[in-house]
């Protein structure tokens, strides 16, 4: 998915799931705190509340609205 369709599915603040370095480590449930970006080569990615720096678009899962997020 690129970074146009992931901002028309998915606003800022829409509680996800991420996994900040690999799948086998726990996730974190958190929202979206900017827009998602086509970075380079294809990759797109979104800075979320709690972890540094952006994230590939790929290694989180987006949830529903009302969805319980963890405090940061």
């Amino acid at each position: 998915m690129d970074a146009e369709t992931f901002n028309a599915l998915y606003g800022v603040g829409t509680p996800v799931r991420v996994f900040p370095n690999t799948r086998q480590d726990p996730p974190r449930i958190t929202r979206t705190r900017t827009r998602a970006v086509d970075f380079q080569h294809g990759l797109a990615v979104v800075h979320v509340d709690g972890c540094r720096g952006p994230l590939d678009i790929r290694g989180i899962e987006p949830l529903p609205d009302n969805h319980p997020v963890e405090a940061s």
